[in-house]
């Protein structure tokens, strides 16, 4: 399951970052305001799909990620360990 998540979050990343100058992704932060609430959710769906759960938007790191690796590393930390809790409950 974590391949499966860290994959989908790598081409969520490179699908939704808004190309620099010279064609390469930029990052989080160079994104508008509002479509980062919306890519949370987005990011959500997919998610949700994988682990068959519902997935609360508490996994998603307040104030965005940084760069790409930051963004596949910790939210895929975050919902492994959610998933696991739940599956304890």
């Amino acid at each position: 399951m974590e391949d499966q998540i860290k994959a989908a979050l790598e081409a969520f990343w490179d699908e939704h970052a808004i190309p620099a100058e010279g064609g390469a992704p930029a990052t989080v932060d160079d994104l508008i305001g509002p479509v980062e609430s919306m890519i949370a959710v987005e990011v959500l769906v997919a998610l949700d799909k994988i682990t068959g759960m519902k997935l609360p938007s508490s996994v998603i790191q307040a104030g965005g990620y940084a760069t790409r690796d930051e963004f596949v590393n910790k939210l895929s930390a975050a919902v492994l360990a959610y998933v696991a809790k739940k599956s304890k409950s």
